[in-house]
């Protein structure tokens, strides 16, 4: 009986100890991606209100993003956002020529009821 119970924790232990081994890797966070951002940005809409507009430069997680002001979003003006305000603390907006993404790179309004379909 005993040499069944020593036989048992042993392959626990050696089975767990293998499992630690494994596990002990360094994981090293790759920056967000500017364009899976922007992929969210699908509707054209207008917007009814002069806004301001803040680049943001991703970094390894969503708290590590820079924000810096771009320009203002005109009233009167058509880009495409994201259909809801989205956890970055804003609306994501795009256009073919001024709002442009990348790897790095997306631009997002943070003020509310600021555009219509």
């Amino acid at each position: 009986m005993k040499i069944k119970y020593y036989a048992i924790s042993a392959i626990a232990v050696l089975s767990f100890g293998t499992g630690l081994t494994i596990s002990n890797t360094d994981a090293k966070a790759s920056y967000l991606n500017g364009n899976d951002y922007a992929r969210e940005a699908t509707h054209l809409v207008t917007a009814k209100k002069t806004v301001r507009v803040y680049k943001i430069r991703t970094g390894n997680c969503e708290a590590n993003n820079h924000w810096s002001f771009y320009k203002y979003l005109h009233k009167g003006s058509r880009v495409y956002a994201s259909q809801y305000f989205m956890s970055t603390g804003g609306w994501i907006i795009k256009s073919k020529n001024i709002y442009y993404h990348n790897h790095r790179t997306f631009f997002l309004v943070a003020s509310g009821h600021w555009y219509y379909k």
